[in-house]
């Protein structure tokens, strides 16, 4: 019996390869790959590809990321698809770099467009748990607690339920602690740990009052903005004052006890200039640029505006007058009265920062035209491009264009479809309706320059007239368009060409780009153009009805979804109300599909 064990045990041995590592990095191919996700808990793939200029990048910055994330438990590795092909396909890699990070086997996304070590360190250690997490040794807790900046453990064997707490996108990671021995040795029901605090909290009260108490108790007098304290601002929405600096320092401890003073009507944040992500998310909060030296940020969240004040000394003194008098312009309404035109950037010398939540308003709703930059960090053309976009912003002296950007690897915008980066659209005012004008020429100041204000001496463009003749189109004037699987982006100029004189039906969602219905069946509608690949009966097309008028559709509201069907003379006009599902979608278009009508007879 003891052979037989030892030649089992023999074989295990055998099956298990050596896997190479590279500077940290395990070397992975379709041989061991399960091997290395069955033995890591917490495993960061790279897929890469040698001609990829991005990956050559990336490559430093992954073996820091797997020196620094070594001490929490995680390990990288790194597939070559160009060598594992069929490998890479079956983990529906599409570009180069991509990044998975496989936990207890299950792969999630991570992000792919940064090269950020800082980013990437702070993403994987806020993914290495779910909200909830079980906990059954001492190391278990002590890892849980040195990958979080901010956690719950619960010491109590109840029913208490933490999953009413993370529905309300607390942002906090709770560990229930599962050992009857731990429980025991340990005298509160809850007990809360944050890097900030000296010395753990204990809570003994009722659940109904944890999310409260935590709230109350579990956060520093100064932020320094980790992600657990922006969600927690965003949620709040208690003004903020913010401005660059350190702790221990003299700026800090003006700030800790003007926190005091404000408790609950301001919250003040100290950003450290040499962290990046505090950065960004002040920046992404106030929809500033660059957050300057010496300048206090006031931003109020009902009205949405920042407004700034200089200083030129640190004391007590100065801060409180200045924080006081940044209080009574913002909240107590002191501030000089704006014209409705005022919330609506201009061409004032500045590029302005874009995001979904405020895209709408000022490019869409903006009186103004609007040039807009659409850029991801990583981008080497669009980092040699950006001292030439601010350069164009302070030079072309026209308050009527404004000059604009958006981070589209953060804010996707629904809409608008960029194949490389840079992209460049002019949103030219245009009878009341911005139009998509794409920017192809040279990035220079001048070359900018030129193209917008020749645009804006061209305003007297046919309009594109279609009437209820235009539904009548013979057979055999008809042609067959290729369908390649994808959403079809259709304009005013060319809604005629492919939706009334394919043979094709055409299914059309008309859509707004802030409408959030439209929004949430995006992902669906991706879905319901992929399932008609190569088809010969029908294409999947959106229009964006916010900016191409198309006078023989009705639209009543976003989205209206119509089935255009084919009949031997005169396209017909069907419209969809069910739920917006590829699976309910499809069978509407199957039901009442020209194609299925043949069919039929």
């Amino acid at each position: 019996m003891k052979y037989f064990l030892l030649i089992a045990l023999f074989l295990i041995v055998l099956s298990r390869e050596q896997i190479e590592e590279v500077d940290g990095v395990l070397q992975l191919t379709k041989k061991n790959f399960q091997q290395a996700v069955n033995e890591n808990p917490r495993l960061l793939v790279k897929f890469y590809i040698n001609s990829c200029g991005y990956c050559k990048k990336m490559k430093p910055v992954f073996i820091q990321l797997a020196e620094m994330l070594k001490d929490y438990g995680f390990v990288l590795g790194e597939v070559n698809a160009e060598e594992q092909k069929t490998f890479t396909a079956k983990n529906n890699v599409k570009s180069y770099p991509t990044l998975k990070l496989f936990r207890n086997g299950v792969a999630q996304d991570f992000p792919n467009q940064s090269d950020s070590v800082e980013l990437l360190f702070e993403f994987a250690l806020q993914n290495a748990y779910d909200h909830i997490t079980t906990l059954n040794t001492q190391e278990e807790i002590d890892l849980f607690l040195k990958r979080s900046n901010f956690a719950v453990l619960k010491y109590v064997n109840n029913d208490d339920d933490l999953q009413t707490i993370v529905d309300k996108n607390s942002g906090i990671k709770f560990g229930i602690v599962a050992n009857p021995e731990l429980q025991q040795a340990h005298t509160s029901k809850y007990t809360l740990y944050y890097k900030e605090l000296l010395t753990p909290l204990n809570y003994d009260g009722e659940i109904d009052g944890l999310l409260e108490w935590i709230s109350v108790n579990g956060f520093p007098k100064v932020f320094s903005f980790t992600e657990e304290e922006f969600l927690k601002a965003e949620k709040d929405k208690i003004p903020l004052v913010g401005l660059v600096g350190v702790k221990d320092s003299q700026l800090y401890q003006t700030y800790k006890t003007l926190a005091e003073q404000y408790q609950n009507k301001i919250r003040f944040i100290l950003i450290d200039p040499n962290q990046i992500l505090p950065n960004k998310r002040f920046q992404y909060l106030i929809k500033k640029k660059i957050i300057a030296k010496n300048v206090i940020y006031f931003y109020n969240f009902e009205t949405k505006k920042t407004i700034t004040v200089e200083f030129t000394d640190e004391s007590f003194e100065t801060h409180q007058q200045l924080v006081e008098s940044l209080y009574d312009q913002s909240i107590n309404g002191k501030e000089s009265e704006n014209s409705e035109s005022d919330k609506y950037y201009k061409g004032d010398g500045e590029v302005h920062v874009l995001t979904t939540s405020n895209f709408k308003e000022q490019v869409y709703d903006n009186p103004n035209h609007v040039f807009v930059k659409f850029y991801a960090p990583w981008c080497g053309h669009c980092k040699n491009l950006a001292p030439i976009y601010e350069e164009l912003a302070q030079e072309l002296g026209r308050k009527d264009i404004t000059i604009a950007e958006v981070d589209f690897t953060v804010d996707r915008i629904e809409g608008i479809e960029i194949q490389g980066y840079p992209t460049l659209i002019f949103f030219k005012q245009e009878e009341g309706q911005k139009k998509k004008i794409n920017f192809d020429g040279i990035r220079s100041v001048e070359g900018m320059k030129d193209f917008l204000l020749r645009q804006l001496e061209n305003n007297n463009e046919p309009q594109i007239q279609l009437t209820e003749e235009s539904l009548i189109v013979n057979e055999s004037n008809r042609v067959d368009i290729p369908n390649d699987g994808q959403v079809i982006q259709l304009t005013a100029q060319n809604f005629e060409s492919i939706v009334l004189q394919s043979k094709q039906d055409v299914f059309v969602k008309f859509y707004a780009p802030w409408c959030g219905h439209c929004k949430a069946m995006s992902a669906e509608y991706v879905k319901l153009a992929e399932e008609y690949k190569d088809s010969k009966n029908v294409l999947i097309a959106e229009l964006d009805a916010t900016i191409h008028k198309i006078p023989i559709v009705q639209i009543e509201g976003f989205p209206t979804l119509i089935l255009f069907e084919k009949g031997d003379t005169k396209v017909k006009q069907i419209q969809f109300s069910g739920q917006r599902t590829a699976e309910k979608i499809k069978e509407f278009i199957e039901e009442n599909g020209s194609f299925a009508k043949k069919k039929d007879l």
